[in-house]
């Protein structure tokens, strides 16, 4: 195997990663962490390459030994103003070939370990930001072949982002802070006595989509104090409540999308994925599907691959 390329996803909480082949994305080595951006505290900016260092010296031995100078590319909060360098946002409309992204050469790594740093920076619009999501939607709409076409893509997350696109470009974005507010909701209000999330939604579909039916006709402010009474007046279990949250919230999220006419794709798996899917048919958002598991887990190596392929000449 040819390896090519590192892909590093590092954001606010996690890190993340792996060796990368370019022509097959087949993954070679993979490190994984919860020492995201805001976890390496301190002013020299050294500190992020010494943490790389230590994670690639955590890869096997013969995954590094083939690997001579191949770029380390990087997305996510690194590039934001708590990270290794603040780079730019890239506008919109961006180009899902990677043309117009921002992309900083830092140089080795290290001395013993010459492979160049790649910096991606997010995207912005006139009122929206991200970092770390336009690679992932730059290598899923690649893998996909979807580049092309007109659709909505939701990127779920603490943070969702809602990614529209038309003729090769992202040309629109807005974000929903579901994750975030499920977790303040659930621990830190009220409803923190009524609300424990379910593991599972099996036998609980009921309860999830009384949810979003509450959220379409009452809207989630004058919803939300349900989940303490359906609690003290109808003895729900915190468990139905958490999955009734989950619709509530989910059932937010969407209801911009109800009108959608264009393809719509979430970029979830197992039980977040099920949960958007059923939760879009609640709405009857009828052009909804979930992308493949397999496709989201190669999302920023292959968006990395785009990047590599898009920038070779100006980066060489």
């Amino acid at each position: 195997m040819g390896h090519s390329f590192f892909s590093c996803d590092w954001g606010t909480s996690n890190f993340r990663l792996r060796l990368v082949d370019a022509s097959s994305l087949e993954i070679a080595a993979e490190v994984r962490s919860d020492v995201g951006i805001d976890r390496l505290e301190g002013s020299n900016q050294e500190r992020f390459s010494r943490y790389l260092v230590e994670r690639l010296s955590e890869l096997p031995g013969d995954a590094l030994a083939p690997a001579g100078e191949i770029p380390l590319w990087i997305s996510g909060m690194a590039s934001s103003s708590i990270g290794w360098q603040e780079l730019d946002y890239a506008a919109l409309p961006f180009s899902l070939d990677g043309s117009t992204a921002l992309v900083a050469d830092l140089g080795p790594l290290a001395e013993d370990l010459p492979h160049p740093v790649r910096l991606v920076s997010g995207i912005s619009s006139a009122n929206e930001i991200l970092r770390g999501e336009e690679t992932e939607a730059l290598g899923l709409l690649d893998t996909l072949a979807l580049a092309g076409e007109e659709l909505l893509l939701i990127l779920p997350g603490t943070h969702s982002k809602h990614l529209g696109t038309r003729g090769g470009e992202i040309i629109s974005m807005q974000t929903f802070m579901t994750g975030e507010l499920y977790s303040v909701l659930s621990r830190h209000s009220i409803l923190r006595h009524s609300v424990e999330e379910p593991a599972s939604i099996d036998g609980l579909e009921d309860a999830f989509l009384e949810g979003v039916h509450s959220g379409s006709s009452k809207g989630l402010s004058g919803s939300l104090f349900t989940a303490r009474t359906r609690q003290v007046l109808d003895g729900k279990t915190s468990q139905e409540n958490g999955a009734w949250l989950s619709g509530l919230l989910l059932s937010a999220e969407l209801e911009p999308a109800r009108n959608e006419k264009n393809r719509v794709l979430v970029a979830a798996g197992g039980l977040l994925g099920s949960m958007y899917l059923l939760a879009a048919a609640e709405l009857g958002i009828q052009t909804f599907e979930a992308i493949d598991e397999k496709v989201l887990e190669l999302a920023a190596p292959a968006g990395h691959a785009l990047l590599q392929r898009a920038h070779r000449g100006a980066l060489s």
